[in-house]
């Protein structure tokens, strides 16, 4: 029998579907990824993520019935209270999908839906009790792709009126700057994320600017965060310029968090805060030059804890206890 009561967290995303078994004090037992198989339909994902549940359940000796649910992560839009995903850019052909009621009639246990950013930023909190520290307030921003973002306040999850709240990676950091496919211009997630990183320094390439990048087409490898964060660090000018800017858009969002919640902490997660000191210290450096000086409130600005187990820590969270989100029952 295990010690504490335990729960499956999975984390949807459009390519690789994660899922790990976790305890009640946020301790991953198992964790196993395999490939989302979007063309399939959400039907067909929902049978893999029992087939997912029943595998870890397996691996640690347990049977469906000790689990106090299944928490899914997902990309928004959706509803937690109704259970739905309502269209999603990274899930093309999701729409208004009743995600939640279909994982509770495979499973047969409370299954809660979370927005992914949301998820990882309770995973985050989640950790931080275990671990006796004061999480009360914290904003979390997930650098991958795109900019994911959840918002902690008083204990529990941001939803907001329209249950879209947190869509931080959409504030308009550039006025009429690049494109989103969002439909604004000038969104955080075109200027700090980890995709758009590679993008910018591509265009670059392509318009003729010099960089040790320039012959990466014959390497073999393929030109991504990694490879410009890599390539800053020794002194490529072009690449160094595009992670600053990056690294200072980022520093403003901080900024403007700092003001709209007054969080004690911003975590950095996400592909990107693989870089470490060398992303944490040049946000830092940023936020320095431009906040304010009325009041010492600057919230702490720091990596997270849980890396890549953030959001399945965080969505099985959500099944312990007073959670934030609506459950579907068996």
């Amino acid at each position: 029998m295990m010690s504490h009561p335990l729960a499956v967290g999975i984390d949807l995303g459009g390519t690789n579907l994660k899922g790990a078994v976790v305890t009640s004090d946020a301790a991953v037992l198992r964790r196993h990824a395999i490939p989302t198989n979007l063309e399939r339909g959400p039907v067909a994902v929902v049978e893999d993520m029992e087939h997912l549940v029943d595998g870890l359940l397996k691996q640690v000796g347990a049977e469906r019935s000790s689990l106090a649910g299944v928490g899914v992560a997902a990309p928004g839009p959706l509803s937690p209270t109704s259970g739905r995903i309502l269209r999603t850019a990274n899930l093309p052909g999701w729409v208004d999908v009743p995600l939640r009621d279909l994982v509770v009639e495979r499973i047969g246990r409370p299954v809660f839906l979370e927005n992914d950013g949301n998820a990882a930023a309770f995973g985050e909190f989640t950790a931080a009790l275990r671990a006796g520290e004061a999480a009360e307030d914290l904003v979390m921003f997930t650098l991958g792709t795109g900019v994911g973002c959840g918002v902690i306040l008083g204990r529990r999850i941001l939803h907001g009126h329209f249950e879209n709240a947190a869509e931080l990676g959409h504030m308009i950091v550039a006025v009429d700057g690049l494109p989103c496919p969002c439909g604004q211009r000038g969104c955080l997630e075109r200027y700090s994320s980890a995709g758009a990183v590679a993008r910018r320094v591509a265009a670059a390439l392509e318009n003729g600017e010099a960089s040790r990048l320039a012959g990466t087409g014959g390497t073999g490898r393929t030109l991504d965060a990694e490879l410009v964060i890599e390539a800053a660090r020794a002194g490529d000018a072009l690449c160094k310029r595009i992670w600053d800017e990056a690294c200072a858009y980022l520093a403003l969002a901080c900024i403007n968090v700092q003001h709209a919640y007054n969080p004690a902490r911003i975590i950095l997660g996400g592909g990107m805060a693989r870089a470490g000191a060398f992303l944490v210290g040049q946000v830092l450096g940023h936020v320095e030059r431009r906040r304010w000086r009325l009041c010492d409130d600057l919230p702490a600005i720091t990596l997270g804890r849980l890396g890549y187990d953030a959001g399945v820590v965080g969505a099985a969270a959500l099944c312990f206890g007073d959670p934030p989100a609506n459950p579907g029952t068996a």
